[in-house]
């Protein structure tokens, strides 16, 4: 149960960086790079995922 715990905390954590990085590249405070950078994830994969939670990247709307 701790583990389980443990890794939902983890994911919880991990889900709100990234929204968190998402509103600083939207927002023109990051460049997409850098945000991509900052969460692990590539350029491609970054946009996808800014997208899919409802973030645009300035530049490309």
């Amino acid at each position: 149960m701790c583990k389980a715990w443990d890794d939902h905390k983890k994911r919880g954590i991990q889900e709100g960086r990234c929204l968190e990085v998402y509103s600083l590249v939207q927002d023109g405070i990051l460049e997409p790079e850098v945000g991509a950078k900052r969460v692990s994830m590539s350029l491609d994969d970054f946009a996808d995922a800014m997208q899919k939670a409802g973030y645009k990247i300035p530049g490309l709307v």
